[in-house]
Formats: structure tokens, sequence, C-alpha cells
């Protein structure tokens, strides 16, 4: 029943409290500033029990790529967490898959929302306001996560199991991942970690979907997996691949680039002391704007001042602080990124 078709939330007025447009914000001079905007700055005010939170709005429609929509901080009220996505211009969403079940959970959340969205605007009493507020698409990925190796079965009913998942909804499912290796908290061993991961790729390449990826302290062996199936000559060539949530070396970062992989950064290069590391990659300009994405890795990776959590409606931040280091417009950051997220996954 937690996924239940109901339009409810398509059909009443969404959470926000108030628009604002060309309300004055300061423009900090200082790199480490969460929300780098413009000196005049389009916002909205969500309401959330008794917190009022005002975050920016995107001047261009954004995509998060990364979503975990089903994690418990969201499940019991993931559509409401979309309309307040769609209210600022956040109009596109990667939902996660990180294990069999999950992967399945985040395909009958696409699905559902898709079904809700269609019945919204073919409502006669919908209206155009409520359209507007939820019109947000949600695509997913399916994968094993490296803390769920373990999970992996041996005699490749995981594989067959994907691959039926991926070929029967390609509308909405639209990548093989998050697949990699966490040599960081090594949840599964290093021989499971590795096993999955090149059944994943392999699944990749057969299929031609990209490849979304997780990597913590496990450089040298994911590349090295990769040119299992990437080498030059080989007959078989890897699809396209991102590096997602990343938080790596400049010599990685520039490795990944070299490869023509493709970047996503969240919120941690936001903050003051964990992300000095990649802001600096991007000042250096080691990872060009056409190969970044941007996300949130929601509820992970919590950014915002006072919250814990992160949730899609604030990767407009992370877009403003890309933006602040590779001294171009924010505009042009959600631009960008929206297409390269948009081209990468073949999304219409």
């Amino acid at each position: 029943a937690a996924f239940s078709r109901s339009s409810k939330y398509l059909h009443r007025r969404p959470t926000t409290r108030a628009i604002t447009s060309n309300t004055n914000v300061r423009q900090s001079n200082s790199n480490t500033d969460r929300f780098m905007m413009s000196t005049k700055q389009t916002t909205t005010t969500t309401t959330q029990g008794r917190n009022h939170i005002t975050n920016p709005v995107s001047p261009h429609p954004l995509c998060d790529i990364g979503v975990n929509l089903t994690n418990r901080a969201f499940r019991n009220h993931w559509r409401e967490v979309v309309q307040r996505s769609s209210a600022v211009n956040v109009r596109t969403l990667l939902l996660t898959g990180t294990s069999m079940k999950s992967s399945q959970d985040v395909l009958t959340m696409a699905r559902t929302w898709k079904d809700e969205l269609h019945d919204a605007r073919n409502s006669n009493d919908s209206g155009e306001s409520a359209v507007a507020v939820a019109d947000c698409e949600l695509y997913v990925t399916v994968g094993i996560h490296p803390h769920d190796a373990k999970t992996f079965n041996r005699d490749g009913t995981t594989v067959q199991k994907m691959k039926d998942m991926l070929l029967s909804n390609p509308s909405l499912a639209k990548a093989v991942g998050e697949c990699g290796l966490d040599y960081n908290r090594n949840y599964s061993s290093k021989a499971d970690q590795l096993r999955a991961f090149r059944a994943q790729v392999a699944l990749a390449v057969e299929l031609k979907l990209p490849l979304f990826l997780h990597e913590r302290e496990a450089h040298d062996d994911l590349i090295s997996v990769l040119n299992e199936f990437g080498r030059d000559g080989d007959e078989r060539q890897l699809p396209p691949v991102v590096v997602h949530c990343f938080t790596g070396t400049s010599d990685e970062a520039a490795e990944y680039i070299r490869r023509g992989y493709y970047i996503g950064f969240t919120g941690t290069i936001c903050k003051k002391e964990r992300g000095a590391p990649l802001r600096d990659i991007l000042q250096s300009k080691i990872v060009p704007l056409h190969r970044i994405m941007i996300e949130t890795d929601a509820p992970f990776m919590g950014f915002v001042k006072g919250r814990k959590s992160s949730e899609p409606a604030h990767v407009v931040g992370v877009a403003e602080q890309v933006a602040e280091c590779l001294g171009v417009s924010v505009e042009e950051v959600c631009r960008v990124t929206t297409e390269n997220a948009r081209s990468f996954f073949g999304l219409s």
C-alpha cells in the first residue's frame, strides 16, 4: 500500500508557502558558502512540520541524478518530496536502485508517479496549477550496491532478474547501477564486491546501458575491472560511465575524464572542510562542465544548514557551488548538467 496509485498529491496545492521573485540575496565572496547565488535569485519557501526552509529555484529545468527515494526518510511522503523538487524547477530525478528489492521498489514508484501524473493531466478537475507543481519525471537505475554484493547470487539468477527488470521497463529503467567497489567500509568482502561488479559491468555492456558507479578507496581495482571490458581494440566497448557522488583525488578525477567518464558531484562540495578538496578540483578545471552531473544522493550528504539530511530540492545549491568554482553562471551549470544527464541516460 506504500506505493498505491493515488493522485491526491497531484490534485491539491503544494506545500509551498510562498514564492518570491527578484528577491535580493547577498552574494558571498567565500568559496565555502553553501549557496552561491546570483544577486537576484528566485526562491521558494516550503513547510515541513514546523520548519520553514527557503530553497533557491533553478533558473533552468534541472536534473538530480542520484535520489534514494525508497529510503525510510522518504518512503511515507515521497510524493511530497517530488513536489518540493518540482516547485524549485528540479524536474528530472534518477531514483537509485541499490539492491534487488530497492530496484523493484524504485521501478514501482516511478511507474506509480507516471500513472498519477498522466491521470492528473487528463482529469477534468486537476487544473493547471496541480500539473505545474507535480510536473517532474522519475527514472531509475537497477543494480546492486557494493555494500550488498554479498547478496549477489553465484548461479546467475541475480543478473537474470536485473536483466528482466531493465528489458521490461525501457521507458523507466535507464542504467545499470548503483554498482562498483567500496573498500572504505567493506560491508561485503572484496571478493564478493569484485564478483558482483564484474557481472554488472558485463550486463551493461550486453544491454548497451550506461553504468552508474560507486567508488570509495578502490580506484585502482575499479579501473582494473573496467579495463577488462574497455581496452583499446576490444570488441566489447564500455557504455557511458558516470562515477557518482565523487569524493576522490584530483589524479583520480583526471583519470576518469581522460577515459571519457562523467563525474557526479553532491552537496559535499558545499561543506566547509570536507568539500574543500573537491572545490579545489573544480577550480583547477580538471573536470570540464560538459563532463559534470549534479546530485544530492538524498537523503544522504546533507549540507543545508540545520538539516542532517538532503532532498532533491536542495540540488540547486550544488549547482550554485559548481558555478562559483568554475566561474560561470548558475543558469549555464543547470542547463549543461541537465543536458549531460539527459544525453547520458537517453531521456527523451
